[in-house]
């Protein structure tokens, strides 16, 4: 069953309006939650899924 709710990266880092490097920094080095891969914009650990079952980007890109 495809989620309804999950976008792209790429279409995330449009929505952003920033590279993976610095989003992953702000998450990894910085106080930022990560976003999950959600058209809610839900905010996730950086290892979790949101409710709606879309991982965080950094879990979606194999970083965790």
């Amino acid at each position: 069953m495809q989620n309804s709710h999950r976008i792209t990266l790429n279409d995330l880092l449009k929505q952003e309006g920033r590279s993976f490097e610095e989003m992953a920094e702000a998450v990894l080095f910085g106080d930022e939650n990560a976003l999950a891969l959600c058209d809610e914009q839900c905010e996730v650990e950086p290892d979790g899924t949101c409710p709606h079952g879309c991982p965080s980007f950094l879990r979606a890109a194999g970083i965790i």
